[in-house]
């Protein structure tokens, strides 16, 4: 069987110099041939890959075949984001992309953590690399990008920084570090995934045993991110591991799953873990660059970075000067002044707690790892096969002195502005085992983690949750706290909820503001669609006009609000505006309201010949390798984007030559699991489980994933065999 993505992909040319081309050797491809012949694939009715192997790096090995198997174009691009090297297939508009990468990890250093990580480790790594590299073996017909031999040092490089988690903006790193050569560039979109969701939103439940009719804790996994960006798979050992959900492409760890003891569900969190530092600098006369320090002047390091960028049939080369204090490298130019970057530094404890929290089989052995406090930008929601059930959020969080608005930049030449430690794990917010049965967090602050305001985690340092309440969250807890005995069922019912929360805060000021109106004409013109959301019970409907008005409405309030904030915008208070939680009517006239929705009704005319259209005329889901297309098949979808409340996140954009709107980020991988005597469970993926689109589970899955109708869980062997669809060793 061969799930690839398609070969019909107009493949981006690539160098002679490609990553360490050099061919396998003879001794190379027979220890990968033995190791295959160690790994056993089962693909279900589905197309789920079940990967059964002797040890856990066999399983390594057989996890990354597959993910060559299913995505290999994807998985090579996640890693060339990572190594910083983006521009040597994109061209030289993701130069400052890569040199953001490259001022905080490189080969070198990744080579040498590699050395410094645990035999077993080691070995995990190694097999990571060589499952890559026997699937490019077995594929000579395979044309990569950039990589022709993947490293085991390459899972080391986990631990960049997301530009937006500094609150930076390109204009500001490229003022510090302007390039003749590169002038007019802008960042290009990058394939390069932080090691959280994409900010785009994500919900994760947990359900004590007492809130469900089997008496068994259940868990809902529903992460949010780029569509065909993930893999649902089971990964099974002879040394323990048996594990199932969804890894990130280019990675060996699940990210967010289960096993038989215990499930995890990470979402984005705002909770505070990275700082900017004004630099005071000077030059010193035949001496270079320094920067004050508590009344001292110390020498800034400097370093080299060449980077190349495809140019035509060629490779050109830029060559930076970058800059270190013992803050972190400096990353950017504002007023004038230097910004370094603090970030914490844990490349090797990060792996290690990713992979060894998915072998977890108690809470105390789960939080162990959790408490090593190396994660940043995650939320963890929990659930086990014992009863219990949490909610932390965050994981790494400094201990800082108060007085600092630690949102923005603070000064770099003094120790008070130092951290000062970090926050134990309970210390940071936390539920564990509410007496209300439940835990929810949908990218939304933790004092509504159980519902109601908690005014003591009020009283906790404000860095730790500068995160809002969502409208996501505000219709979870509405369907939770009116839910006694809930099932599998019950949960993805609730997880599909079309009701819309910002529709029922915004559109009664639209229809008073018409109330209030005394303009004719515009009385006129609005009289229809107005009468049309009065009728309506803010319930999303693909057979609905007034979802139409109110989404496109709505989202007008987006740039709106993002104009109105502070400048610089901090990463925090921008996303609050794109999930929702700030989203505001403040400042706006019940005229520009009215005219907004005008507007509206224009745009629609324009595309349709009349503002009358359903929602699920222009909000739909088609799959392809090509661009969208308004002649070719797809599916009428209800679900609207997170920021309307939609639990069941579905972004949608116009194509380039579309009228239709087509989904392009929401819900991913979905789990509802119940934790009984016996792990039952239902779950879904985007789509399909193949990314070819000649494959039955190219689609498979579509019609599931849009009505919420999920597939069984098969986690026992047992069942998997009788459901198997296909049984093969990697490269046959």
């Amino acid at each position: 069987m061969r799930i690839k993505e398609g070969l019909t992909i107009l493949l981006v040319f690539f160098f002679a110099t490609n990553l360490h081309a050099q061919p396998f050797s003879s001794q190379e491809i027979k220890s990968w041939k033995a190791q295959a012949q160690r790994v056993t694939i089962i693909r279900d009715n589905w197309g789920v890959p079940h990967i059964y192997a002797k040890t856990d790096a066999d399983v390594v090995f057989g996890m990354m075949y597959v993910q060559s198997e299913s995505y290999f174009y994807k998985v090579e691009s996640a890693i060339i984001g990572k190594l910083g090297r983006e521009a040597e297939v994109a061209g030289k508009s993701a130069i400052y992309k890569d040199l953001w990468s490259r001022m905080f990890i490189d080969t070198i250093k990744a080579k040498r953590l590699l050395t410094e990580a645990t035999p077993y480790m080691q070995n995990l790594c190694r097999a990571y690399a060589a499952g890559m590299n026997y699937f490019i073996y077995t594929h000579p017909e395979l044309k990569p990008k950039l990589i022709t031999r993947f490293q085991p040092w390459m899972p080391l490089m986990n631990n960049i920084p997301a530009i937006s988690g500094f609150s930076i903006s390109e204009s500001e790193i490229k003022n510090m570090y302007p390039n003749p050569v590169l002038k007019d560039v802008a960042f290009a979109p990058s394939e390069l995934k932080e090691e959280t969701e994409e900010k785009i939103g994500s919900n994760g439940w947990a359900i004590a045993a007492n809130h469900s009719t089997t008496k068994s804790p259940i868990i809902l996994i529903n992460p949010h991110s780029e569509f065909y960006n993930r893999i649902e798979v089971q990964l099974v050992s002879e040394e323990g591991l048996n594990v199932y959900g969804a890894p990130f492409l280019g990675e060996f760890h699940i990210w967010q799953g289960f096993n038989a003891f215990c499930g995890w569900m990470h979402t984005v969190t705002a909770s505070d873990s990275r700082d900017l530092y004004e630099e005071k600098t000077s030059f010193k006369d035949g001496g270079g660059y320094q920067y004050e320090y508590n009344n001292e002047w110390r020498p800034i390091d400097s370093s080299t970075i060449v980077l190349y960028y495809s140019n035509g049939n060629k490779k050109d080369e830029a060559v930076f000067t970058v800059y270190k204090t013992h803050h972190g490298p400096v990353v950017a130019k504002r007023n004038g002044q230097w910004l370094s970057a603090k970030s914490i530094n844990a490349n090797n404890e990060l792996l290690s707690v990713h992979w060894n929290i998915t072998k977890s089989k108690s809470y105390k052995e789960f939080v162990g790892w959790l408490d090593k406090r190396v994660m940043t930008g995650t939320n963890t929601i929990y659930a086990d096969k014992t009863g219990n059930i949490a909610y932390w959020h965050g994981n790494f969080v400094p201990i800082r002195t108060s007085g600092y608005d630690w949102s923005r930049p603070v000064p770099g030449n003094t120790s008070e502005t130092e951290w000062k430690g970090t926050y134990a794990l309970k210390d940071i917010p936390n539920y564990i085992n509410p007496k209300n049965g439940w835990v929810q967090n949908a990218n939304s602050t933790p004092l509504y983690g159980i519902g109601t305001f908690d005014s003591v985690m009020f009283r906790k340092p404000s860095f730790m949750f500068p995160d809002g309440h969502t409208p996501r969250a505000m219709n979870a807890i509405e369907l939770l706290k009116n839910s006694k005995l809930l099932t599998i069922e019950n949960i993805i019912k609730m997880a599909n909820s079309p009701y819309l929360m910002s529709a029922k805060r915004f559109i009664p000021s639209l229809i008073d503001a018409y109330a209030k109106n005394t303009n004719d004409t515009i009385a006129q013109l609005l009289i229809e669609p107005i009468n049309v959301l009065k009728q309506w019970n803010f319930t999303a409907d693909t057979n609905s006009i007034a979802t139409t008005l109110a989404v496109l409405w709505v989202e007008k309030l987006v740039p709106i609000n993002l104009a109105k904030l502070k400048q610089p915008v901090t990463n925090e208070e921008a996303y609050a505006v794109t999930n929702g939680s700030a989203l505001s009517l403040e400042g706006i006239s019940g005229e520009q309201q009215l005219k907004m929705l005008i507007n509206v009704m224009n745009e629609l005319k324009k595309d349709w010949g009349k503002w009358q259209i359903d929602w699920g005329a222009i909000n739909r889901y088609q799959r392809s390798i090509n661009e969208p297309n308004d002649s070719a098949f797809s599916v009428a979808v209800t679900a609207t984007p997170g920021f309307m409340g939609s639990l069941n996140a579905y972004v949608s954009k116009k194509g380039k030559d579309t009228k239709r709107r087509y989904g392009i980020s929401g819900n991913t991988f979905v789990a509802a699991v119940s934790f009984g005597e016996k792990l039952t469970g239902k779950t879904i993926i985007t789509g399909g489980s193949s990314s070819d689109p000649t494959s039955s589970h190219y689609t498979d899955q579509a019609n599931g994933y849009i009505n919420g109708i999920y597939k069984p869980l098969l986690f026992y062997k047992a069942d998997v065999l009788k459901n198997m669809q296909v049984v093969y060793k990697p490269g046959e």
